[in-house]
């Protein structure tokens, strides 16, 4: 017993490795001793070792005599490796044998809070908060749910709530500073943001989460401010290195936008961290640069899914289509088919190397809503070219793309007088000239950040306007419970993503979809005369896949007028042709999601 406390203790600190050797001390002297089981268990959980953990946990559960216990820290297990589905059934087996055990009811919620299973999670979460009313963690979790479901008050009235309970919570303190930044109130969101670094000055997130908001304020120094803070607290954190190089790329600062990834890298090795600087030299327009970083990633992990999908990547753009390919299958390989990135990247390798039939069949299974629309629009390349009648009820593009005209919002004499008010606004986001990393266009510019977070008046108003538009373009498309696109209509759609566009001659997009996505739209607020005048040239383009080296052409072309949207589903390839003008085409595409 004296062994068992020691070995408890040194978890407690966090110290799992030095725990384990004392643990199968005790279970060589006494063979099933219950608590070392557990206990040996969840050291094995916390140094990464899965097998050896689910076998301890297995036969803990066989002799413990609080058989509750142990299934909840199965349960916590799962969820530490992502797997939400065995984490919520160990939860509720938790609950079946003992159903007063109110770590597990908590857990079961805080964990259903995490998945799209919206009416049970808002059940779980009620059962504790009916026994433990103001319970913080269950109150942030709501608003965590009812923020990813789109319902922004009740979200906003549960981080209230939790911050009522207890004003020094930190969590939803965070959480209700990221809301307010996708409700564009800026100022409230750094507020929150900002009393959060003062009650936790050590947690990295609360700093990255002030640095989003910053730099959607286009406030450029305070963001890297708070994001090199951020770092300093953990220094080896992929997303938090992206975040900060994508901000000083995107800032102009050219070379020296990496020196703070490269450092990092030259301290640490990490392969994580290489597979960062491949993806931002990627998309920088550095292709040696991007495929020795991946090389070097590949090198310290032959497992780097985002790395060999960056050497994936650039064979498809540099015209080696077999060596894409290989690298496809090696991400896959290596996801063992769980990364959805991956399965995709391999899918466009082998449309490119026009096995159409392959590029099907490793799209033939059961997607999750956040993977949907790649999963539809690469679908729809491989039914196309396979003559499979699927696809033309999947692509009716002249049911599901609309052009349609909005109403002129009020306070303006009409329609074209809210558009110069527009264009003026638009253009005060593009001063700095700066083009988001991701941006698919060439020849103009495109604001960063989400347009809909901007508090400028103008721009919430058309905020509005577009809402009302898109109910109108939802009420008239046609009801089919069977299909993927038409089966999530609920009349109601949410503005999601959004930012603004300026074209000048020579421009255009290359052709892409939205992945974040249900429905995409474009609003037009300026079109040169050329355009509406011309043949193509400027308008949108649909049907074609933007795939290196797979010219298909396009299903349909429709033209751009001012104050007209044209809505089309987010799985649909589009893309602009290019045209030549001397006055600018001005554009707000924008995302909706399911209300």
């Amino acid at each position: 017993m004296a062994t068992l406390q020691r070995a408890v203790g040194l978890l407690q600190a966090g110290r799992f490795g030095e725990a384990l050797p004392l643990l199968d001390q005790v279970l060589t002297d006494v063979p099933d001793q219950p608590d070392a089981l557990m206990f040996r268990a969840m050291a094995h959980s916390r140094l990464g070792d899965d097998a050896a953990a689910q076998a301890d946990f297995e036969a803990a559960s066989a002799h413990h005599p609080q058989r509750h216990a142990v299934l909840n820290n199965l349960g916590n297990h799962h969820q530490r490796a992502g797997r939400l589905d065995h984490a919520i059934e160990a939860y509720r087996d938790a609950l079946t044998a003992a159903p007063e055990f109110a770590d597990a009811r908590l857990n079961l919620a805080l964990t259903l809070s995490q998945t799209d299973d919206f009416p049970a999670a808002r059940l779980a979460i009620a059962d504790v908060l009916t026994r433990q009313p103001g319970h913080v963690l269950a109150l942030n979790a709501l608003g965590n749910l009812e923020r990813r479901a789109g319902e922004t008050e009740a979200a906003r009235a549960a981080f209230d709530q939790a911050l009522e309970a207890d004003p020094d919570a930190v969590l939803p303190r965070i959480n209700r500073g990221a809301l307010q930044r996708e409700t564009g109130e800026l100022d409230a969101s750094c507020a929150d943001l900002r009393q959060a670094c003062a009650l936790a000055p050590n947690m990295a997130e609360a700093h990255a989460q002030l640095a989003h908001s910053l730099r959607t304020r286009m406030d450029v120094d305070g963001a890297e401010r708070a994001y090199r803070r951020a770092l300093s607290l953990a220094p080896r954190d992929p997303e938090y290195h992206a975040d900060l190089a994508s901000l000083l790329v995107e800032a102009g600062q050219g070379d020296t936008a990496l020196i703070p990834l490269r450092q990092a890298i030259a301290a640490t090795d990490d392969p994580r961290l290489h597979e960062v600087l491949a993806r931002i030299l990627l998309r920088s327009g550095q292709p040696d640069g991007a495929r020795a970083a991946a090389n070097a990633a590949l090198a310290r992990d032959p497992s780097a899914v985002q790395a060999a999908m960056v050497r994936s990547e650039l064979g498809l753009r540099t015209g080696d289509p077999a060596g894409a390919l290989a690298d496809a299958r090696l991400a896959f390989e290596a996801s063992e088919g769980e990364d959805w990135s991956a399965r995709h990247g391999l899918a466009e390798a082998l449309l490119v190397n026009e096995d159409w039939r392959g590029a099907a069949a490793v799209l033939d299974c059961e997607v999750p809503p956040a993977h949907l629309q790649k999963h539809l629009a690469l679908q729809s390349v491989a039914w196309r070219q396979t003559g499979d009648p699927r696809y033309a009820q999947l692509c009716d593009f002249d049911v599901f793309a609309r052009k349609m005209r909005l109403d002129t919002p009020p306070g303006y004499a009409s329609l074209d007088a809210f558009n110069a008010a527009l264009s003026v606004s638009i253009e005060r986001l593009h001063a700095n000239g700066a083009a988001p990393l991701e941006q698919t266009l060439f020849g103009g510019t495109q604001s960063a950040g989400r347009l809909w977070n901007s508090d400028d008046p103008v721009i919430r108003e058309l905020a509005a306007a577009l809402e009302v538009l898109s109910r109108r373009y939802l009420a008239e498309l046609p009801k089919d419970r069977e299909h993927p696109f038409l089966a999530r209509n609920t009349g109601r759609g949410r503005l999601a993503g959004a930012w603004s566009v300026r074209l000048k001659s020579g421009g255009g997009h290359v052709d892409h979809v939205h992945p974040a996505g249900w429905i995409s739209a474009s609003y037009y607020v300026s079109v040169p005369r050329s355009v509406m005048s011309g043949e193509r040239a400027g308008w949108l383009r649909l049907g074609v896949p933007g795939l290196p080296g797979l010219a298909l052409p396009a299903e349909r072309y429709v033209m751009p007028e001012p104050g007209f949207a044209i809505f089309f589903p987010s799985f649909f390839w589009h893309g602009v042709e290019p045209f030549e003008s001397d006055e600018v085409r001005i554009t707000a595409p924008f995302d909706l999601l399911p209300a």
